[in-house]
């Protein structure tokens, strides 16, 4: 049975030092997510878990795996392989910020209308990408050409397959693993 909006709001005040503590394990040691945000996702499903708790004897435990746990899938779909403070990042302009294709370039013509394409075929020793993926085992080829190619979350590749993120993850890592060993 859940808690009444009371009891939760008892629990939340409670374990919001331990969801604090969390954040700041995390954002001072992976240093790839700021400790706003970490603050942030740890807050939240401190209260979104608080709600779920049963047996106040037994919460800490799994109120630290919530949030451990919140965190952690943060990390893996919103990190940045290149740390850029999220207030640079936000103003634009930084030389790794985001930018889309699609969008006009200075000089008014289209960023992905002046990219070449690639050969696909014809060039002495070189493959195309469809051909080295087709060389691979089917689950793999399939979580590659979405996630790499179409740009999917590993979350939603993994409720497309009825698979979860970690076991996309995992496949994906395989066949690039594979992939790239061909090339070498």
């Amino acid at each position: 049975m859940a808690r009444t909006p009371s009891q939760a709001d008892a629990l939340f005040q409670q374990f919001l030092p331990l969801a604090e503590s969390i954040a700041r394990g995390l954002a001072s040691s992976s240093r790839v997510i700021e400790l706003d945000d970490a603050r942030q996702v740890a807050q939240m499903q401190l209260w979104l878990s608080c709600r779920q708790v049963t047996d106040p004897a037994s919460a800490a435990g799994y109120l630290r795996r919530c949030i451990n746990g919140a965190l952690l899938h943060h990390l893996r779909d919103h990190g940045r392989l290149v740390r850029v403070p999220r207030r640079q990042h936000e103003k634009g302009g930084h030389p790794w910020s985001h930018q889309s294709l699609h969008a006009p370039m200075p000089s008014g013509a289209i960023w992905i209308d002046q990219l070449e394409a690639p050969e696909q075929s014809g060039q002495p020793g070189g493959l195309c990408i469809e051909a080295l993926l087709d060389r691979l085992p089917a689950a793999q080829a399939a979580i590659i050409r979405l996630s790499v190619l179409e740009g999917q979350s590993l979350r939603q590749i993994g409720a497309k397959l009825g698979i979860s993120a970690m076991s996309v993850q995992r496949r994906r890592q395989a066949g690039l693993a594979a992939l790239k060993a061909e090339l070498a």
